[in-house]
């Protein structure tokens, strides 16, 4: 595994080659592009000046005899050119490479025509052609020494600018690791606090770089619902002990009583047993669900259903024990209503919800149940004035084993795993439930499909 820190150093070397290559090779294009083209342009201007010269120097003299042959090879020499003088019949009357005197000029040309691009003007004398002005050039833009070393110097440059940028490159990567790298070792030793279960030794991450904050912020949660889910489970195993431990100890009285000789196994005694046995019963049978949940196990046995008939059931169910506790049951269910679903599973939905709504609803309160269908949704909605949710308690409404302080303090017996799986059941349906509530004014239960 190689570390970023490499990574990023390897990253930055190989970026500022490319940008100096690229640069270089831009540069030197650009000067046989553009920069041929500016020479070829000033080099047509001079090449008129030229022709005027030479027109000038033969009219002058009328005649090319080695004076004015030897003004012309002089001028060609000073311009760095080749001046040829053709009559009509294309024969070399003057060529400046080839020209020879016993004055001691150099012939650097002779023999190098091959190297020259010649462009041809008319040679016009008293407004007649007598014949063509050849001026040759060298092909190549940079010609002389003086471009030569232009060209040397400024590549000669970008060597230096490509190593200093190396240089820059190998510091700026330390500098930019470190800036970088410092929060995610700081994230990392975060997880491994994670990992190790230390919650709460987890630290802020101090970083500009709105993904590491993200990431740092979501360490932090993700901590805090880890520290959260474990206080969850000490309590839940104290709710199950106490839940547990209540009507066993009844069982266990009766039937000590019942051997000890103290009771007769009377009808009545004998329910009060059953009715704890069945107490026992329905909370293994919801820790059995929750597994089931947890672990994606749920199966749908599909078929259309009633869903109007079905909360009609269920609604009808409850009425006597809303009657017992003198609650009033609204109920506007709209009829005809059918989806695809599991019955077994949509039955276990409204009985958790309408349970809730029946415990934590007091005395001459109120609740109501509602179901429309508008286009392909349906929904339905369990409106109650209990005791309602603390704000700070609606987001954790769902986790498992999660009971808010004012159900805690109540009577009223649960693990707090039927909302749990309610929740579980209903998307595994397709659907969506949410809860609203305020203290004291009651609690609204909405499920869509």
């Amino acid at each position: 595994m190689v570390k970023i820190s490499e990574q990023l150093r390897k990253y930055f070397i190989i970026i500022s080659i490319i940008s100096i290559a690229f640069i270089t090779i831009t540069l030197n294009l650009s000067i046989n592009i553009f920069f041929s083209g500016y020479i070829r342009d000033s080099r047509s201007r001079d090449d008129f000046k030229i022709v005027d010269y030479v027109e000038s120097v033969y009219r002058d003299y009328r005649v090319l005899n080695p004076n004015s042959s030897m003004n012309l090879m002089h001028y060609a020499f000073s311009e760095d050119v080749v001046i040829q003088i053709k009559d009509m019949n294309k024969r070399i009357m003057f060529n400046s490479s080839t020209f020879s005197t016993d004055l001691g000029i150099t012939d650097e040309y002779s023999g190098n025509e091959h190297k020259f691009s010649f462009r041809s003007y008319p040679f016009v004398i008293d407004g007649e052609q007598i014949g063509t002005i050849d001026i040759g050039r060298p092909k190549s833009i940079i010609a002389n020494l003086e471009d030569e070393k232009f060209v040397i110097t400024i590549n000669g440059i970008f060597g230096a600018a490509a190593l200093l940028t190396l240089m820059i490159a190998l510091r700026s990567s330390d500098h930019l690791s470190n800036k970088f790298l410092n929060p995610i070792y700081k994230i990392q030793e975060n997880a491994k606090l994670i990992e190790e279960g230390k919650y709460k030794n987890i630290d802020d991450v101090e970083t500009n770089t709105s993904e590491l904050h993200e990431l740092s912020l979501s360490i932090k949660e993700l901590a805090q619902r880890l520290d959260h889910q474990e206080t969850l489970k000490r309590r839940m195993t104290t709710d199950i002990a106490h839940e547990l431990r209540t009507p066993l100890a009844a069982v266990q009285s009766h039937i000590e009583a019942f051997m000890d000789g103290v009771w007769e196994p009377t009808q009545e005694r004998l329910s009060v047993i059953h009715g704890e046995v069945i107490r026992l019963t329905k909370l293994i049978n919801e820790l059995a669900n929750l597994s089931i949940i947890e672990s994606d196990e749920i199966n749908l046995k599909l078929k259309p259903l009633d869903l109007s008939g079905i909360l009609n059931d269920v609604a009808e169910s409850f009425e006597p024990m809303f009657t017992d506790k003198n609650i009033t049951l609204d109920k506007k269910i709209r009829n005809n209503v059918t989806m695809t679903g599991d019955e077994d599973y949509l039955r276990r939905v409204f009985i958790n919800i309408l349970s809730n709504a029946l415990k934590y609803t007091n005395e001459r309160g109120r609740v109501s149940l509602a179901m429309e269908q508008v286009n392909n949704k349906i929904k339905i909605v369990v409106k109650d004035t209990g005791i309602g949710i603390p704000e700070k308690d609606l987001k954790h409404i769902f986790e498992r084993f999660y009971r808010s302080d004012l159900s805690r303090n109540r009577q009223t017996g649960g693990t707090g795993i039927g909302l749990t799986i309610a929740k579980a059941l209903v998307e595994a349906h397709g659907g969506t439930i949410k809860i609203d509530s305020r203290v004291g004014k009651g609690t609204d239960v909405i499920i869509q499909f």
